[in-house]
């Protein structure tokens, strides 16, 4: 699997210490990606994101986005050349974005939170 992680928290109040929360919850998502057997993208992101609510108890929300990063076989066989699952190229553009947000049952309202038009 390949991708790209995207990933935005909010808190469920304003008293955090912004860079060890920063810290925990980058390493937890990067746990949650690294530990979890998964059967699909979208089990690996609700892995993620729950685990961040059930060791940070400061989150309130987690929105993620992955977007899918297809990596190919290049067929060598017109240079005479076997390619035994050894050479790839990376898609230039992603075949899916694969978003989800994980939230508290009592997460308070967000407010202007998400709303990327406030000023």
């Amino acid at each position: 699997m390949a991708t790209a992680v995207d990933a935005r928290w909010r808190f469920a109040s304003l008293e955090v210490d912004w860079d060890a929360a920063f810290e925990q919850i980058r390493g937890h998502l990067i746990a949650a990606f690294v530990e979890t057997y998964s059967r699909s993208l979208q089990q690996t992101l609700y892995a993620m994101g729950e685990r961040v609510l059930a060791h940070v108890p400061e989150v309130a929300e987690v929105r993620l986005a992955l977007p899918n990063r297809h990596h190919f076989l290049v067929d060598l066989s017109p240079f005479g050349l076997d390619n035994p699952d050894t050479v790839y190229f990376a898609a230039d553009r992603p075949y899916g974005l694969i978003e989800g947000t994980v939230q508290r049952d009592d997460a308070p309202e967000p407010g202007l939170a998400w709303d990327l038009g406030a000023a």
